[in-house]
């Protein structure tokens, strides 16, 4: 990171270069947290992206922020800006603070703390912010965020398959042509998350309450992307992919949460194991000339292995049948 960046990054939000720490994660951004006015900030420095759509994505953030969805409030910088975004050095920078979320990564929390209660929690939250989704519109054209295939995320991943993975590859075009079928009303399709692990939302244990964050991927899709990307990813970081009685359990009380906020047709528990799979064939398209892999410790290292034969041979991501939960 340029100091220049960092300290025209600390100036916008009147703190110093001192009184920010890095953070891990982010990705594509850099990430600071700062202490200001009795509270905990979030610092998020990104090179090269579109003003616009970040722009876009905290204006939807603050929406949701405004209608009691538990997600992560953006800090007005001393310009009144929700976001700054500015030239440095030939390179586009934007820069913008968001209020710290409270409790601690889901992905750190262990197993035995996870309970019926706290999955409830977690689709409450999807819920509620499915149902503000409804009645977003962006205030201009110019920060509306893309639809869900017009942009690289977990469920469209650009990146091409070689010569090996010819069959790979004819499933994934057949899902994708099945998926892109299905109803786009207002009460399935609208601005999603579409990047909802675990390492995106914050636990409180003691009180079970769920913030959700780090939005650069929203977009417009259905909402049952959301809906399955957290049971999708935390079969893997529990090691549990193969254990149907953990995914029942989960999902039974993640979908109690969700309907307690927002309304699903059964309709469309039918089609959940098509994007269990097209996050499954995405992400190993992703990962799979990655070479660090081998570690059974990481997420890559438990997601892999035997991938490519289970995509090959159609195997169901996790064996269980959703439409129980209608």
């Amino acid at each position: 990171m340029d100091e220049r960046i960092l300290e025209y990054a600390v100036q916008c939000y009147g703190i110093s270069r001192s009184d920010i720490t890095p953070m891990s994660g982010g990705h594509d951004n850099y990430i600071y947290e700062f202490h200001k006015d009795d509270r905990d900030y979030v610092l998020r420095i990104n090179i090269g992206a579109d003003a616009n759509l970040k722009k876009g994505m905290i204006e939807w953030v603050n929406y949701l922020a405004d209608r009691a969805v538990p997600v992560s409030k953006s800090l007005l910088s001393k310009n009144n800006n929700a976001l700054e975004a500015v030239d440095i050095k030939n390179q586009s920078v934007t820069i913008a603070a968001f209020e710290k979320a409270p409790g601690k990564l889901a992905e750190t929390i262990p197993e035995k703390a996870w309970n019926a209660g706290l999955y409830q929690s977690l689709g409450k939250a999807v819920g509620r912010m499915h149902v503000a989704s409804k009645t977003y519109y962006p205030s201009t054209r110019a920060i509306t965020r893309p639809f869900w295939n017009q942009i690289s995320t977990c469920f469209n991943q650009s990146k091409p398959l070689d010569e090996a993975h010819a069959t790979v590859q004819e499933d994934l075009t057949r899902l994708i042509t099945s998926i892109k079928k299905l109803p786009e009303d207002k009460d399935s399709f609208g601005l999603v998350h579409a990047d909802l692990h675990l390492g995106n939302f914050f636990v409180e244990e003691k009180t079970g309450q769920v913030s959700l964050f780090d939005f650069d991927d929203c977009c417009y899709g259905w909402f049952a992307m959301d809906i399955v990307l957290p049971l999708f990813d935390i079969l893997v970081v529990y090691n549990k992919i193969d254990n149907s009685g953990f995914a029942q359990d989960f999902f039974k009380n993640f979908i109690i949460g969700y309907r307690s906020e927002h309304h699903i047709d059964d309709i469309w528990f039918e089609h959940l194991p098509k994007f269990l799979k097209l996050l499954e064939i995405s992400i190993y398209t992703m990962l799979y000339k990655d070479n660090n892999t081998n570690d059974a410790t990481t997420w890559p290292g438990k997601f892999m292995p035997g991938r490519k034969t289970r995509i090959e041979k159609k195997i169901p991501y996790i064996d269980i049948d959703f439409r129980q939960f209608t």
